[in-house]
């Protein structure tokens, strides 16, 4: 005699893993089974996504990229809002406008009581600019189940992640548990030096924050990130010739080299301290005493007293004169305050690998990352903060760059299933 299955068993039969989702409710079997429904909508729109350049400094590619992420916002109810991107004077770039930054709202529905207001971040710029060759988005022959581009997983991957996450949201009538605040800036890949206070002003009305940038290979999740700083130093010389007038000139680049060596012997992997001269530019020719040089320095570190130490001996040593008849100028700034790991960090960790758990993914332990995200400004003003929320994948910042295809839907149905448990149990009357 047959015998009729009940709803629940016939969703975890189609899903085909019944021990994974023994924990999981119905509606959220139904929000992991409506984002795998997406897999080939999501890839299709990373393809198109990842195939427009948006480096830091293309304005136009920005701008036009840039309205490709208000219309699924609308479509969801929120209130968007694309303005002009700030202006910004770098060393060795000028005065230079940024992609537009875009905000977004909606308010939990009436009857929520005190909801939750979570933040959502992502940047749609990347560190590949139009010269550069590695352009275009492909499926890896070396790794069936990756596909590789320009910013795929850092971080359109996330973008694709996280709108993909509200939309089920959206669909399962969850959306309207909680107020929600979505920001996309378009210069996170040099600093966020023009978006940082509008994030900083946004995390300090909200309850939780999510960065989607990617996680690591297997899912590991982040718990907290070192500080960064940057520096830029420039060293103006005396030109001669090399060989009637050697004598007259002032070597820059002797000059520089010196501060050079004394910095990046500032390095003390023990204290949490890492210095490195990314690029070094000096001269004109062969055969003329150079009368320029110009360095940028990358320093990470761990706490915040680390950071304002170095600094200070940054300053110190580019003060020095080690070629006479040189001048040197030092352009600095500490833009990512170390992401320290809290409490409330810890417990939405916690929460997160329940439920990658309960869909069959055991996540390692989260690690300490070198890299900076947004999500350091915001846990800086007291934001509990996951951000490391995006897609699968790795190498970053190469021609390498890929994505694990298949942890799209993975993680978005993770995203929407752990936001809706919060706005939930915010929602929920306390013993």
């Amino acid at each position: 005699m047959a015998v009729a299955a009940s709803p629940r068993l016939l969703l975890l039969v189609l899903m085909g893993s019944f021990p994974a989702h023994a924990t999981l409710s119905e509606e959220e079997i139904r929000i992991r089974s409506a984002v795998d429904a997406r897999r080939d909508s999501l890839l299709a729109t990373l393809d198109e996504w990842v195939d427009q350049n948006t480096g830091t400094f293309n304005i136009e590619g920005l701008r036009a990229f840039s309205q490709r992420l208000l219309k699924p916002l609308e479509e969801l109810g929120f209130t968007v809002r694309s303005e002009r991107g700030p202006e910004l004077d770098i060393p060795g770039r000028g005065r230079f406008e940024t992609g537009p930054l875009i905000t977004a709202h909606r308010p939990a529905l009436e009857g929520q009581g005190n909801p939750a207001h979570f933040l959502l971040v992502g940047h749609y710029d990347t560190v590949f600019e139009p010269d550069s060759p590695f352009q275009q988005f492909r499926l890896s022959a070396e790794s069936p189940g990756r596909a590789t581009g320009p910013g795929i997983v850092d971080m359109k991957g996330g973008i694709v992640v996280m709108l993909a996450a509200l939309r089920v949201l959206e669909q399962s009538g969850d959306l309207g548990a909680a107020e929600w605040t979505v920001i996309f800036n378009a210069d996170e890949e040099i600093g966020s030096l023009g978006s940082r206070a509008r994030i900083e002003e946004a995390a300090q009305r909200a309850t939780t924050g999510f960065v989607f940038e990617a996680a690591y290979e297997g899912g590991v999740m982040v718990r907290s990130r070192r500080g960064l700083g940057q520096f830029y130093l420039t060293v103006e010389g005396v030109a001669a010739h090399s060989g009637s007038a050697h004598q007259k000139g002032r070597s820059a680049i002797r000059e520089i080299v010196e501060k050079v060596r004394l910095i990046e012997a500032l390095t003390d992997y023990k204290r949490g301290i890492n210095l490195n001269v990314g690029t070094l530019r000096g001269g004109t020719k062969r055969n003329i005493v150079p009368f320029h040089a110009e360095a940028w320095v990358d320093l990470r570190y761990d706490t915040p007293e680390l950071g304002r130490e170095v600094r200070a001996e940054i300053e110190e040593i580019s003060g020095r004169t080690f070629v006479e008849g040189t001048t040197t100028e030092l352009w600095g700034t500490l833009h990512r305050p170390p992401k320290i790991e809290t409490e409330a960090v810890r417990e939405l960790l916690e929460k997160h690998a329940e439920v990658a758990e309960a869909m069959g993914v055991r996540p390692p332990e989260p690690v300490h990352a070198g890299g900076g995200t947004d999500g350091s400004l915001m846990g800086a003003v007291g934001l509990p903060t996951l951000d490391s929320m995006g897609a699968e994948g790795g190498d970053a910042h190469t021609d390498r760059e890929f994505i694990e295809i298949d942890s799209l839907t993975r993680r978005a149905a993770i995203a929407a299933i752990l936001m809706r448990r919060l706005a939930l149990e915010r929602k929920a009357p306390q013993p």
